[in-house]
């Protein structure tokens, strides 16, 4: 992620190859993406292929039709249009299930390249050799089912200079209903201008929505009577798209209820007032400003490698929250880049320590514990937090004197988790200095127990972020790569 985060700070050069990085950022967008309705792998299929029967009558044939179009709804696509085969009846079946329709299920090569690329083994040469004829099967498919499309996932396609193949997929895509539609651009370089058609706006019964590598319409050029009434999801993969695109899309969702976006190709400035959103992801970005004006739902607000606006050495970024009154998760910020205002109350410090992108990794740590404490009393610091949780520490002053602070307040603190940097332990020296220096502090709640671990799993989990049922988005230790790859890959052959 250092390299992602290294291009977009130090500006992204697009006409610049950055085939070798291609990997990297498609892995990371197919990280974040739903898992699709449907796997090659079903649990049962070993079992049964290892019973035939010995008679050759067709038992499943004479179970009532709701059954048979529940068993053809769950097949991948390939097999599902295989049972027109077998029978009049089973040839209608098809033609009346909603088609789940995954790329990689079609051509098997497609499948072996994602699989390597979630496991980050691809190698550059063969990510920029996309499968030949996928996108020709993925357009017999679209064309010869009658729809409505329950979901289309395509991942493996690389749409440069196939402009009228694009236009004709996002034709038949609105005609025929599509529900859930994710869209990756399988493209050679970072810098590939290959533009979404304005089409996409017609596919008005979009539930779900996720798009990677794209450029994003001219909503400038679009009716105002465009709209996505049904979109509930919607993740953004790194799309060149204006803020003005962005405010129009989000405008014209007035159900919806998640955004993320990752490795955004232009500053992200978003303002939005909503009754309907509850989480907003924004990763792997440089971020102008982040205005919430109204989302009387808004639970979640979560950053991740969202680096300010100004160059490597000044970085600044504003989160303004106005009307959030149900927001319980908000984060990560770093202390004198995010410049976080919340109502009428600034929080603002000025802080060397973040000078970590530029020549200069060695700060004067202006943030100690008196620019904490003329903040004044905080409510919420003190009565209402039970549980803090500090990951990536690497035992700066800065962070040291954050602590304290919190310690200190926090009369009802039951727990703080301390999770250090990749390769320290609670055992080295980082380790050893945070517990002294906590030792001395003057705890407001004396049975407040304090926890300091190495760290483990992945660094951040889009999905569970984006899983509302889970009680904490920033608790990421049991999302291990293996068992994260495991649940991202089940839907692959």
């Amino acid at each position: 992620m250092e390299n992602i985060a290294a291009m977009l700070v130090g500006g992204l050069d697009l006409s610049r190859d950055d085939g070798d990085m291609m990997p990297v950022l498609m892995q990371q967008a197919l990280s974040c993406l739903p898992t699709p309705p449907v796997a090659t792998d079903a649990p049962l299929r070993h079992a049964l292929a290892a019973r035939p029967p010995q008679d050759g009558v067709d038992r499943i044939g004479n179970l009532p039709v709701k059954l048979l179009r529940d068993i053809v709804s769950r097949l991948p696509a390939k097999d599902a249009a295989r049972t027109t085969a077998l029978s009049t009846r089973w040839r209608r079946i098809w033609h009346s299930v909603p088609l789940v329709l995954v790329d990689a299920h079609l051509v098997p090569l497609a499948a072996a390249g994602i699989l390597r690329l979630l496991r980050r083994d691809a190698d550059p040469r063969d990510y920029r050799t996309p499968p030949l004829h996928l996108a020709a099967a993925v357009s017999v498919a679209l064309a010869v089912h009658p729809g409505p499309f329950r979901c289309v996932y395509i991942t493996g396609s690389n749409m440069e200079a196939q402009d009228a193949a694009t236009a004709r997929w996002f034709q038949l895509l609105a005609a025929k209903g599509v529900k859930e539609l994710v869209f990756m651009n399988r493209v050679k370089k970072f810098g590939t201008d290959v533009h979404l058609p304005a089409t996409l706006f017609r596919c008005i019964s979009l539930t779900k929505l996720y798009l990677g590598f794209w450029w994003f319409p001219d909503t400038a050029t679009l009716p105002r009577s465009a709209a996505f009434p049904y979109l509930r999801e919607v993740g953004l993969c790194s799309l060149v798209m204006k803020p003005q695109d962005l405010a129009f899309l989000l405008d014209r969702c007035p159900v919806l209820e998640k955004l993320v976006m990752i490795g955004c190709r232009w500053p992200v400035c978003l303002q939005f007032q909503t009754r309907s959103l509850r989480c907003v992801q924004v990763c792997s970005s440089i971020v102008t400003e982040i205005t919430v004006v109204h989302a009387s739902l808004l639970e979640r607000l979560l950053l991740w490698e969202a680096w300010g606006d100004g160059g490597r050495v000044h970085m600044s970024s504003k989160i303004k929250i106005g009307h959030a009154p149900k927001l319980r998760f908000l984060g990560f910020l770093v202390a004198g880049m995010h410049q976080l205002e919340i109502g009428n109350t600034a929080i603002k410090s000025e802080n060397d320590d973040f000078k970590f992108w530029g020549p200069q990794s060695g700060g004067t740590g202006k943030v100690n514990l008196k620019s904490w404490e003329e903040a004044g009393p905080i409510e919420c610091i003190q009565r209402h937090i039970k549980r803090l949780v500090l990951r990536e520490f690497q035992g700066k002053k800065a962070e040291l004197n954050f602590l304290e602070y919190i310690a200190e307040c926090a009369q009802v603190l039951q727990k703080m988790e301390i999770v250090l940097t990749p390769g320290n332990s609670p055992s080295d020296q980082v380790g050893t200095k945070l517990r002294t220096f906590m030792a001395s502090a003057k705890w407001a709640n004396g049975c407040c127990e304090l926890m300091i671990s190495k760290h483990q799993g992945t660094g951040w989990c889009y999905k569970r972020a984006f899983d509302l049922s889970n009680q904490d988005p920033f608790d990421v230790s049991k999302c291990r790569e293996g068992e994260c790859m495991k649940h991202s890959t089940c839907w692959l052959p």
